[in-house]
């Protein structure tokens, strides 16, 4: 009688503990279980084209620094540093006056200031003659129709005659304005020469003369004689001569 009721006992704490597992017991739902989590697409960004950096920008400018580790871009235009290195090297090379561009010797600006204060007519006349003379046999030879100038004596004149006539190279062409100074006449068939007219000042007096063997030349030269002469009141005497070969 007693092992019944035990029996019972334990039967019914069994079926009370099945029931309090049932109840903590969590369902999830179909769905969940049955579908995939779908995934978010990443959306690309387009990358930026050349031409809408170079060309289409207006606040960019003609030209920009490209950064070389672009290889869409490439390097043509280069890097700030670039840039730089390039302007430097432009300010560098810029011509200056006295400096050879293309074999000709450029001539400094036309110094206007300086030139007001020369005459352009006087009362003074230079009168002399203008010859060659063989350093071998003192023989002259005499500047016959040779075309001569008087060449107001300035820093543009100075210029000429330090690097032209003195040192040899040829200078860029002269401003137009500088032949309202200049007094040219021509020597006779014995090389006698006037200037009429001439103010009072300093100038150059310039000619040429061709010459060959009688210079003690093998062939034919042109030999250019330059002189400086300082004209007063009345009249001033000089030969423009030189000796050669």
């Amino acid at each position: 009688m007693i092992s019944k009721k035990v029996a019972c006992t334990l039967m019914a704490l069994t079926l009370l503990g099945l029931s309090g597992c049932n109840k903590r017991t969590i369902v999830l739902h179909p769905s969940e279980t049955a579908a995939p989590k779908e995934r978010v697409p990443v959306v690309k960004q387009p990358g930026v084209r050349e031409e809408i950096l170079i060309k289409k920008n207006p606040n960019l400018g003609e030209q920009i620094a490209v950064p070389k580790n672009n290889p869409s871009l490439g390097e043509e235009i280069g890097t700030n540093s670039e840039n730089s290195e390039n302007t430097e090297n432009n300010e560098t090379n810029l011509v200056a006056p006295s400096v050879l561009n293309n074999g000709l010797m450029e001539r400094i600006d036309f110094p206007t200031e300086e030139y007001a204060h020369i005459k352009k007519y006087g009362r003074s006349t230079v009168t002399g003659l203008v010859y060659l003379e063989n350093s071998h046999n003192s023989q002259k030879v005499m500047g016959e129709k040779v075309k001569l100038y008087l060449n107001p004596i300035t820093s543009y004149s100075r210029q000429w005659y330090e690097e032209s006539y003195l040192g040899g190279y040829k200078l860029s062409k002269s401003d137009s304005r500088l032949f309202n100074y200049l007094k040219f006449t021509v020597s006779d068939v014995n090389g006698k020469f006037n200037f009429f007219g001439v103010p009072r000042g300093d100038y150059y007096i310039v000619g040429t003369i061709s010459c060959s063997e009688e210079c003690g030349y093998s062939g034919a030269q042109t030999v250019r004689l330059v002189e400086e002469v300082s004209v007063g009141s009345g009249v001033t005497r000089l030969n423009l001569m030189k000796n050669v070969p």
